[in-house]
């Protein structure tokens, strides 16, 4: 039976039963405007319509009393709801359309990272082509500690030792040159240089090196007899072809 507030027109749903035949006063929940509401034929309560608000009774007697707890206590104490199968369906849904849309992210993302790490992987095996190309780039690959030269030329673990031969004062250098190139270079010979702790040059001396293979290394070896004393510092560069 549906109950509308003289006041505020707010429209409530009452319970069969809950009038009886000799009608009974209700209370607005929205207003709080009390009002008598006759008793109706039980055949006519067969409305249903709008939300249920639960009506406070203004006076209640004897029977109708204890038919009007019983019905607030079912009121009261609802059965949990059950989700409806529409329901689950439309979750699982958005969930197969959020893992959708997770995947495409990711593939999304994918591509660029792939394009990057092949750039660098590029970058790093063709270095020396590419610094032999664009002499400038040395510099960066220098900075993050990546091994590579101007003329594709290295000069590696090199040593020096003081050695009395045959009562001759020698200087004995030993270290290894490296091709980084993929293709074989004629090497320029090499200028050692002794200075001293002022960073002054006291001696200079040159070795032959010669043609290094693609990717080789060739052990080089020089003596330089009678060294100065205060000579502690040993430099060494490629010799340029115009001095």
């Amino acid at each position: 039976m549906i109950l509308t507030c003289p006041e505020c027109s707010t429209n409530y749903m009452a319970k069969d039963g809950a009038i009886g035949p000799n009608g009974r006063s209700v209370r607005c929940a929205s207003c709080q405007t009390v009002w008598f509401v006759e008793g109706v034929d039980p055949d006519v309560l067969a409305l249903e319509d709008n939300k249920a608000v639960v009506l406070t009774p203004e006076t209640l007697t004897g029977a109708e009393k204890e038919s009007d707890e019983a019905q607030d206590t079912a009121f009261e104490n609802p059965a949990p709801a059950s989700v409806g199968a529409h329901i689950l369906m439309r979750n699982k849904a958005d969930a197969e359309k959020l893992s959708k849309r997770k995947r495409a992210i990711r593939s999304i993302w994918a591509v660029p990272l792939l394009l990057l790490g092949g750039a660098i992987f590029l970058a790093i095996w063709q270095r020396q082509a590419i610094v032999e190309a664009f002499p400038k780039t040395a510099t960066f690959y220098q900075a993050v500690g990546i091994n590579v030269k101007s003329n594709g030329l290295d000069v590696q673990g090199l040593t020096s030792q003081r050695l009395v031969v045959d009562g001759v004062d020698l200087l004995r250098v030993n270290g290894e040159v490296v091709n980084l190139t993929s293709s074989a270079i004629s090497s320029p010979p090499i200028q050692m240089r002794l200075e001293n702790r002022s960073g002054e040059a006291l001696v200079d001396w040159y070795v032959e090196v010669g043609t290094i293979a693609a990717g080789e290394r060739i052990t080089i070896e020089t003596d330089y007899p009678s060294p100065p004393i205060d000579g502690v510092e040993l430099r060494y560069r490629f010799a340029p072809e115009n001095p």
